[in-house]
């Protein structure tokens, strides 16, 4: 089981494989960092989770979303897109599952049969759309859905997600190990795109800023191997936005960065089997 943090300053720092407690032993827990703006960072990460994947195998990959957000983070699209990739790419959806966390234990059964339905109906579509996942015409995906609280009030009953875990668990012991594809195919690159806004001055009724749209490439080679590229600038665009700003005080954006969209606390699970 891996994990991948879309915070900007995950507590992991290396990929780290642990075996589960008790009944649970047959699983294997693979966790693993967030992507970072270096290269070399994820680089090495990236192939340290392809090597263990080789040597453990992988039956299913779980993405953690946070229930009160259906915004899908940049981090979520890079690595869905990187991982269809390296594994074989025409039944890779159906090792894939999504747990809602954050689904509180006071949330009605009512209020989450109406999230269920948007979560379904709209998200997946999205979800599929945004990471250009490309399935068959007339196939319809069914992407398993489990829904969490994980950090419950002790004194209050938390059965729903107990029993959701427990169904999450039937699910990655039930599907078949999924490989990583060896074939000789070319495999078209994952583009990852951001743009960094900084300030260019301003006056007593404008503040010009420079928008900077970057992009890079990932390629996946034939033994799964990653290999980032440098960030090639694509668009430069200025605005001046007209403002009235207060006199003797100074105004100006510092160097803001956007990446993608925002960050919901993302993290990827990869359940393997013990061998």
């Amino acid at each position: 089981m891996g994990k991948v943090h879309d915070s900007p300053n995950p507590e992991t720092r290396e990929v780290v494989g642990e075996n589960g407690e008790g009944e649970r032993s047959d699983l294997f827990v693979i966790d693993t960092p967030s992507l970072q703006e270096s290269k070399e960072f994820n680089e090495k990460f990236l192939n340290d989770i392809v090597d263990i994947v080789k040597e453990e195998g992988i039956n299913g990959i779980v993405i953690v979303l946070n229930y009160n957000t259906n915004i899908i983070s940049n981090n979520i699209k890079t690595m869905i897109q990187i991982m269809s990739k390296i594994f074989s790419s025409h039944d890779f959806l159906k090792h894939v599952c999504i747990v809602w966390n954050k689904c509180y234990y006071y949330i009605s059964d009512r209020q989450l049969t109406n999230q269920k339905e948007i979560k379904r109906n709209e998200f997946i579509p999205e979800l599929l759309r945004r990471t250009e996942i490309l399935t068959g015409a007339e196939e319809t995906i069914d992407i398993p859905m489990y829904y969490v609280d994980s950090e419950p009030d002790e004194r209050c009953d938390n059965i729903r997600s107990e029993n959701e875990i427990e169904r999450l668990i039937e699910w990655g012991r039930g599907i078949t190990p999924i490989n990583i594809d060896t074939s000789n195919q070319e495999k078209a690159p994952v583009i990852e795109e951001k743009e960094e806004t900084e300030s260019m001055g301003n006056n007593d009724k404008q503040i010009i800023t420079q928008v900077k749209r970057k992009r890079r490439k990932i390629r996946i080679g034939f033994n799964g191997e990653i290999e980032y590229g440098d960030w090639k600038i694509i668009k430069v665009m200025s605005n001046e936005k007209q403002t009235w700003l207060p006199k003797l005080k100074t105004v100006a954006v510092i160097g803001t960065i956007i990446i993608g969209t925002i960050a919901i606390g993302t993290i990827i699970f990869v359940l393997a089997k013990v061998k």
